[in-house]
């Protein structure tokens, strides 16, 4: 019975992995229609729970809370004794992972990728008990977040006369944990990922779904069977950012982007995202 439930379960995840781009594609050519609208339609049109970012976000969250649970079940049947849950994980190689996989695309999209210089706090070397984290999500934000700030690097470096022949500025990745109180179990797990590119104009509109700045629409819905295939895109659906600020707030987290403090970063131009994972396993439990 549970080898029953564990194949159900696989059927469940692969029959829904194309439902985020489904979605965009839906969006995107809702936005599309309504731009043709005469006004007196467009206002009602903008109602539509289609377009409405509340409503979205609640639908990506319950996915993305099915598939967990669909994960969890598969990976306990597996042999895996939390599940999809990674406890003591570590962080440092989830990170090498993610920005290995996102240079990767950077350079098949580009043909050139950024060096990017992870730079972990000494507490984070010396004595760093992770917090319970989902791996896949956090790889997940890492990739999403660092390629974009080798594109935005990479935009820059083009617009500089003297670039012709050299190689485009660095990403860095500063890790720290952040404590609150005197409990060593409670604070946050914040990872930085600072780019020397063109800046964010508008940060909030970042985030909104099926919205982004790339110039090339990649379908995913034509050129691939899922979002799992070989060569991801740069820019593409706008969904990227979306899906991983839902996927750190699940767990009491967040993802913030801003444009650099000079004085701060020590960068003359550019943007910091910054993931938040909470470390309060208590709370995380009863959330």
């Amino acid at each position: 019975n549970q080898k029953y439930v564990s194949s159900l379960f696989d059927q469940i995840m692969a029959r829904h992995g194309s439902s985020v781009e489904t979605l965009a594609d839906a969006v995107i050519h809702a936005r599309n229609m309504q731009d043709g609208l005469p006004n007196i339609l467009k206002r009602p049109f903008c109602e539509a729970e289609l377009l409405r970012n509340e409503s979205i976000e609640s639908f990506l969250h319950s996915r993305l809370l099915t598939q967990l649970l669909c994960e969890h079940y598969v990976s306990l049947n597996k042999g895996k004794l939390t599940g999809a849950v990674s406890i003591g994980a570590d962080v440092l190689d989830i990170i090498d992972d993610a920005v290995t996989k996102s240079k990767h695309v950077c350079d098949a999209n580009l043909g050139i990728a950024p060096e990017i210089c992870i730079q972990p706090d000494e507490s984070i070397i010396d004595d760093f008990s992770p917090p319970p984290l989902i791996r896949s999500w956090l790889h997940h934000a890492i990739v999403e977040v660092s390629k974009n700030a080798m594109t935005s690097n990479i935009q820059r470096h083009l617009t500089q006369q003297s670039s012709t022949g050299s190689i485009p500025p660095s990403v860095f990745i500063g890790i720290e944990k952040e404590s609150v109180g005197e409990l060593s179990s409670q604070g946050w797990l914040k990872i930085r990922i600072m780019d020397q590119g063109i800046g964010i104009k508008n940060k909030e509109e970042a985030f909104h779904f099926a919205q982004s700045s790339s110039q090339k629409r990649w379908d995913r819905l034509d050129e691939q069977q899922s979002y799992a295939a070989v060569r991801q895109p740069l820019g593409s659906l706008g969904v990227g950012l979306t899906i991983s600020r839902l996927m750190m707030k699940v767990f009491g987290g967040d993802l913030h982007l801003s444009n650099h403090e000079k004085t701060r970063t020590g960068l003359d131009s550019g943007c910091t995202a910054t993931l938040t994972i909470d470390c309060d396993d208590t709370y995380i439990a009863e959330n």
